[in-house]
């Protein structure tokens, strides 16, 4: 999870964390802010995340992202 929160501070996002929830629903994070998490993400693996995974709700939470990269990657 402390990628995750990497993640975050790299997108100008310092102020959402592991207690952060409903993130995409709230409009604490746009569709912009995902694409930044999925470049993020990508660098930081290695890999091309598939766009199927590339879905508002995967982006809500903590727990939500790292559920996502876990099936996406074969973690």
């Amino acid at each position: 999870m402390e990628e995750i929160k990497q993640f975050f501070k790299e997108i100008g996002k310092e102020n959402i964390d592991e207690n952060s929830k409903n993130l995409v629903t709230n409009g604490l994070i746009d569709s912009l802010d995902i694409m930044k998490l999925v470049t993020k993400i990508e660098d930081f693996y290695d890999q091309e995340l598939d766009m199927d995974f590339i879905m508002p709700e995967n982006f809500e939470d903590f727990k939500t992202i790292e559920a996502m990269i876990k099936k996406a990657f074969n973690l």
